[in-house]
């Protein structure tokens, strides 16, 4: 069973922490200078304080904890840092050198459809996450469903298997490769009625190795072309398309939903998901210094992992520490009832 730890105390204290971690997700305060509240239907209310003497403030306390958290990474380690777009440009500049030269992408999150009482200006419907690379950390590749109108032009080909795509197996001008030429016998004959031989030596050379293509060829999973060797990928056969750093498919909570929010600024539980299960082996550490609902925890917990969470609100270790007891008794499910 997973090994879920939920402490109230400021993020800051987390350099007294004895563990470290494989990965590190943060989803601080945004400094918008207002306080978060929510009521539910008994009356009892939540909230937070997202106030601010200044934002340049603000902005050197975010690069405080991310300077910290990056400590408390292993040697291979990823940490997310989930804020709005100006909150992480800004802080880029604060950080320390190693951590901003650790810099490996910014995922854009699609928390919202369009907001129509835009008037005067683009709505802002889309988070920032800056992702942060330590060492050869793990990492397991997502991929979700073909989408139907590009699955549709892309295997167009079709043999004794099925439907498939053409994927070139030679080098290109960038990503040069091993050279060596490939012979192969053509169904042309000629004039003495012997198999006309092709053979095949791109400029940039092959991806994959002479014994990797025999055997391909053995099992007729090539396609050849006048000037170029393609691999056979099958419909049947495809993973789909691997995620990238726009996120699209991942919904905001509702509190129109059948399990409601419990917390002003609630993350769901899919987002956590995704980047857990990506960036952490199973059985590893994961580590939230802002724990809120304690979605990061109830992720871990559902997906097999480690956690330490801390938060100064009382309110939501008490909502976190709620959740896990009742998921680690049987009472609700991970991934169905948690949130």
């Amino acid at each position: 069973m997973s090994n879920i730890q939920i402490l109230e105390q400021p993020a800051e204290d987390m350099i007294h922490l004895d563990q470290t971690f494989d990965l590190v997700y943060m989803d601080p305060p945004f400094g918008l200078q207002r306080d978060f509240k929510m009521q539910e239907s008994d009356g009892t209310e939540k909230s937070f304080s997202d106030k601010w003497s200044s934002f340049d403030d603000y902005v050197d306390w975010y690069a405080d904890i991310i300077n910290k958290a990056w400590s408390k990474l292993n040697k291979d380690g990823w940490m997310y840092c989930h804020n709005n777009f100006i909150g992480n440009a800004l802080v880029m500049s604060k950080i320390d050198t190693k951590i901003r030269d650790a810099f490996y992408t910014n995922i854009s999150w699609k928390r919202s459809g369009p907001k129509n009482n835009i008037k005067n200006g683009w709505g802002n419907i889309v988070d920032s996450i800056i992702v942060f690379r330590k060492g050869s950390p793990y990492f397991e590749v997502e991929y979700k469903s073909l989408d139907p109108v590009y699955a549709k032009n892309s295997f167009q080909n079709k043999d004794e298997v099925g439907y498939y795509a053409l994927a070139k197996v030679s080098g290109e001008k960038s990503r040069p490769c091993a050279r060596f030429e490939y012979e192969i016998e053509t169904d042309s004959l000629d004039v003495t009625g012997e198999k006309i031989k092709k053979v095949y030596n791109p400029q940039y050379g092959f991806r994959i190795s002479r014994e990797k293509l025999e055997e391909l060829d053995a099992q007729n999973r090539l396609h050849y072309g006048s000037n170029n060797i393609y691999k056979k990928i099958y419909s049947c056969e495809s993973k789909g398309v691997p995620v990238q750093n726009f996120w699209d498919d991942v919904y905001f909570i509702s509190r129109s939903e059948k399990n409601k929010r419990k917390y002003p600024t609630q993350k769901p539980l899919k987002l956590l998901e995704r980047i857990i299960k990506s960036s952490c082996p199973e059985g590893g550490w994961v580590f939230d210094p802002f724990c809120g609902s304690g979605t990061t925890a109830i992720s871990s917990f559902g997906t097999g992992r480690n956690c330490i969470t801390t938060d100064v609100n009382p309110d939501a270790i008490s909502i976190a520490q709620e959740t896990v007891n009742e998921l680690s008794q049987g009472i609700l499910k991970p991934h169905q009832d948690a949130l």
